[in-house]
């Protein structure tokens, strides 16, 4: 059983980046907007397709789950990778995000948390910004 993690609530990532042509650590928080927009199905659709388009050998897919009587949408990769010479390998780079619809809550697996944290913190802060529902904040250097 995958146990998720509530982002907003009991997580708040924080993205690390440069300021001054990379001169400065910076840290930024992901934070929720104020009036968030309400997501939909076609919004997650719409955002797996400009995925799909843009990066076509990445697999990226939009996908349905029940986990404990709730529905949920998840945006993924495949956790497989097929090469062109023909070996299958193992996806590293996949972070699912899983969106509940109805109480517009974002939640992503307690082990990307754990053991991917960076990548994980990034890719919500791609995604749910460009879903429009976060923006980031400036927290401080990143000392």
């Amino acid at each position: 059983m995958t146990k998720l993690v509530k982002i907003f609530d009991e997580y708040t990532p924080t993205v690390r980046g440069k300021g001054n042509f990379g001169r400065y650590d910076q840290l930024f928080e992901v934070v929720k907007k104020p009036n968030p927009r309400r997501v939909t199905f076609e919004d997650l659709a719409e955002y797996v397709f400009n995925l799909k388009e843009r990066y076509p050998s990445e697999n990226f897919q939009l996908r349905e789950v029940e986990l404990n009587g709730r529905k949920f949408y998840v945006i993924d990769k495949k956790s497989r990778k097929k090469l062109p010479d023909g070996r299958v390998v193992r996806v590293n780079d996949r972070v699912p995000i899983y969106i509940d619809l109805e109480r517009q809550e974002f939640y992503v697996p307690k082990w990307y948390l754990k053991n991917r944290r960076r990548l994980a913190n990034y890719i919500i802060m791609r995604t749910l910004g460009t879903l429009g529902v976060s923006t980031v904040k400036y927290v401080g250097n990143g000392r």
